[in-house]
Parts: structure tokens; sequence; C-alpha cells
């Protein structure tokens, strides 16, 4: 795939937007942004509708009314929206239709776009089976699976954002081709780093302690933050001193408040609410001696991509999807799934400070990637994709 300097036009679609937001809400904006600064290519997005939401993307933004499901997430019913036809109104509107969930919205611009010869990209995000395991009755489970694996056999174009995602993939019954683009990251190492650090170590009084960890995310259970808060019980009765800040929110916070004054760790324990503010974010992760992402569900989480813009080494579980990016010990850390190998692998990270040093650095060179440069992958991608279209339409 070479790259071109050829205007393009696509259509981005996604089940859920802000206010509401995830992992792929992240992409998909930063997608758009990264694609406006270019100016090789127009974006616009097509998300369901929230009351009283005010768009300020510079980029359009399609909304479909909707109606709430499970947790923060939303639906629409697109065939019955005129609003969906009219996007999709002739064959010059787009060249490439890109979806990044597969429920119904998604799939109904797919059949849209097809109609007008128009190729379509859908990139798989999430382990869909344990989430409808956590969410949905035993007995809707099938039904649901065979729903999602619909889009994807549906789409001229798959994409995957780690290995283990295609691995997943191919356990769904998916045969077709795969191509793997990695997540990136809008922060960046910033110059009044200092100055930023300092205002987090003041707002949540960091200044005698030794060792501070922290967690970003959603706080649902399926993160497994139980295994971090296990472990570091045992560092405490080690005599390791430690604070741990877990920025987010989410339906399984109250749970885990409860095992923290369970296990007696609430004057090293904190939960701050979530925090929108990427500047002040990027303070936390910069205020930080270590990273702790549990989850083995992300199949390629963004935040363990923030903390290595910041200089923040991971410590991951070994074998899931995400810890790909690093190599143990060299840019980050990997333990096995279990209470005192976490607290055994932290506590040999904290007792030398030189190696943590420098393990910050290489996070920072190896690790770190911006949504730029994802961006000018993509975008080579979809060059190479539309003209794979047009050769298959030709032989036809």
């Amino acid at each position: 795939m070479q790259e071109n300097a050829k205007k393009i036009r696509v259509l981005q679609v996604l089940d859920t937007y802000y206010p509401s937001w995830d992992g792929p809400t992240i992409l998909v904006n930063n997608y758009g942004k990264c694609f406006v600064k270019r100016g090789d290519t127009d974006v616009e997005i097509v998300v369901p509708k929230y009351r009283k939401y005010v768009d300020k993307d510079p980029f359009i933004v399609h909304r479909i009314p909707s109606f709430p499901v499970a947790e923060s997430y939303r639906t629409v019913i697109p065939f019955l929206q005129n609003k969906t036809k009219k996007i999709m109104k002739n064959k010059s509107d787009f060249d490439i239709v890109h979806c990044h969930s597969p429920f119904l919205l998604p799939q109904h611009m797919m059949k849209l776009a097809k109609k007008r010869g128009v190729p379509t990209v859908i990139t798989f995000h999430t382990r869909f089976h344990e989430d409808f395991e956590r969410v949905l009755p035993k007995c809707l489970i099938k039904p649901a699976m065979k729903l999602i694996m619909r889009a994807f056999n549906m789409a001229d174009y798959v994409v995957c954002v780690s290995n283990g995602t295609v691995d997943t993939l191919c356990e769904y019954g998916y045969k077709g081709r795969t191509t793997v683009i990695r997540n990136g990251t809008d922060l960046t190492f910033p110059e009044k780093h200092t100055e930023l650090r300092d205002r987090i170590i003041k707002k949540e009084n960091l200044f005698e302690e030794e060792n501070v960890f922290l967690s970003v995310g959603r706080i649902v259970e399926n993160k497994k933050l139980d295994l971090p808060l296990n472990a570091l019980k045992i560092l405490k009765e080690r005599g390791v001193k430690f604070k741990y800040l877990i920025v987010g929110a989410g339906t399984y916070q109250s749970k885990l408040e409860k095992l923290v004054k369970q296990l007696q760790l609430e004057d090293c324990v904190k939960f701050t609410g979530k925090i929108m503010d990427r500047e002040e974010l990027a303070g936390y992760y910069l205020a930080s001696d270590l990273f702790l992402f549990p989850s083995t569900f992300d199949t390629a989480s963004l935040a363990p991509i923030e903390a290595a813009a910041l200089k923040l080494p991971s410590l991951m579980t070994k074998g899931c999807s995400t810890a790909e990016i690093l190599t143990d010990d060299v840019d980050g850390y990997l333990a096995e799934e279990n209470a005192i190998a976490w607290a055994d692998k932290i506590q040999k990270i904290v007792a030398d400070k030189n190696r943590l040093a420098e393990t910050k650095e290489m996070a920072y060179k190896q690790v770190y990637r911006s949504w730029d440069s994802v961006v000018d992958e993509v975008r080579n991608f979809y060059l190479w994709a539309i003209d794979d279209k047009k050769t298959q339409n030709k032989q036809k």
C-alpha cells in the first residue's frame, strides 16, 4: 500500500459516541481529528443521538435517534430512520464506509453502501462473547453472537487491533482475511511536564509517597481491578509503602470500594472519579511510578499507550492481547494472573528505581504510538481497499 495524495471521503459508523465513551469512541474521534488536520481525507461519522448533547467536533457528526440499552450504551432502529438513507444518497458521497461496532446501525449502513458499490470495512475491537456473558441472559448469547458475526461476514474488509483479536475473531467463526492496525494516543510528553506532575502531587497530597500506582478506565467487573487490590494487600503486609489511584467510573466501583475496606486499604487507595480533561489526566500519569493494567478482557486498550506517552510503564497479565505491545522487563512488565505473582513483581520493580527509570524511557520509545502515525497507516489501507474493490468489481 503506497501513500497517495488523492483526496477521499470516509464515513465512520459507531454504535456509541460522546457523551458516553469507550475505546472505539476515542479511536473514531481521533481518526476524525487527525484526518481533518491532514486535509487529504474528509470524514463524517454516524452515531446514536443523546438528548441535549451538542457536538463540537471539527468534522460532521450525523446523530440518529436512539434509546438506552445495557449500561451507558444506546441503540437505534436504523431502517426506520430516513436520515440514514439521506446520508448515503448517491454513489459519489463516500469512497469507503468504516464501521467500528457490529450491531444494527453499522449493519444498516453497510447494506446501503453495498447497494452503491462503496467498499466497507469493520474493525474488531471487543471480546463480545465475554461481554454478552456479563450482561445478557444465557439464552440470548448465541443469537447475539450470530448477529455480530453477520456484520463481520458482511464487510468487504476486516481490521483487528492486535494479533490476539485476530485469534478471537477466528474462534468466533470468522474465516476471511484480516489486517492488523494497532491503536495510538493523542497524549504526548509535554514541555511543562514538571508543572503538570506537581499539580497532581499537590492535589492528591503525594509529597511523601514512595510509590504511586495508577489505573485508568471504566470501572467494570471484567477490568479485574480486584487483582491489583489483592496484590497490594500482600505488599502492605510486607511493609511496602504506596498510594494507588484509580481514575474512572463504572458499575463495579461500589463493590471495589467494599473490597478496599475489607482489605483495610482505605489509607492507600483512592477512587478519583472520571477525569475528562486530557491535560489533567496527563498529570496523573506523570505523577505515577507504575501503571497497573490487570484486564485480560481488553483486546488492545488505549490506556497503556497513553501511559507510555507520559513515560509510565505498565504491568499487565501474561498472555493478554493488550500485552503484545510490550516486552517484559524492557519497556513494561508482565506477571501471572494471581495476587502473589503481581505482588512479587511490583515489589521487585519498585526495589530498583534506576532500572524502573530505564524502563520508563523504553516505554516511551517503544510502546508509545501517536494517532497521527496510526492514521497514516489507516489512510494507506483505505486507498488500497478502494483500489482492490474497484479491481474486484471490474472482474465481475
